[in-house]
């Protein structure tokens, strides 16, 4: 009997991560994501989720909960990915964190942050393809693949200077301007 209740904890361990685990690695995500310390991280965690007992944050709470609501509307626009017309609490700490998007630098900065997603300081090709989404969705252009797919092309021939494919912060910043899809629509 012993050897069956073994196998069937083994079973267990595969299954997907409980909330505590899935806590930690959301803690240590956004710690890289956001400059934010643990400390900070959980008690915006504790905090968001008194607040929304369900976890997360509608459009409307969250506009309203922003000084410009223009940009709270873009932000929630690049964030809600799943289009779920709500926030999680990541979504709404990497949204929250954004604050005064002014100049194209500034704009190029927080998005190349946002779409960083292990935190690592590069961003490579399929990243970039999340990028022009997401600068669609901020400037509320209708997707269309096509469009879409020349949009990264041009980003990526923009700013992958060196062409290994491995884009670092400094040279997205520095080159996406240059990208006539990225200088139109943060030139504005």
């Amino acid at each position: 009997g012993k050897k069956g209740k073994k196998g069937k904890k083994k079973e267990k361990k595969t299954r997907p991560k409980n909330p505590e685990e899935e806590k930690k690695e959301l803690v240590s995500s956004l710690m890289a994501k956001c400059s934010m310390t643990e400390e900070e991280v959980l008690e915006a965690y504790d905090g968001f989720h008194e607040q929304n007992k369900k976890g997360v944050i509608s459009k409307d709470e969250f506009i309203h909960s922003r000084k410009n609501s223009m940009i709270a509307e873009a932000l929630f626009r690049v964030f809600d990915e799943d289009k779920s017309g709500t926030l999680s609490f990541d979504e709404f700490i990497q949204a929250n964190r954004v604050t005064n998007l002014d100049t194209p630098e500034e704009k190029l900065n927080w998005i190349f942050t946002a779409f960083d997603e292990d935190g690592g300081g590069s961003i490579d090709a399929d990243e970039i393809t999340d990028i022009v989404e997401g600068l669609f969705r901020l400037a509320g252009i209708e997707e269309n693949e096509d469009m879409l797919a020349s949009c990264v092309t041009d980003v990526r021939a923009a700013i992958d200077d060196d062409g290994d494919g491995d884009i670092s912060q400094e040279e997205f910043v520095k080159n996406a301007m240059e990208s006539k899809f990225i200088s139109d629509l943060l030139g504005k």
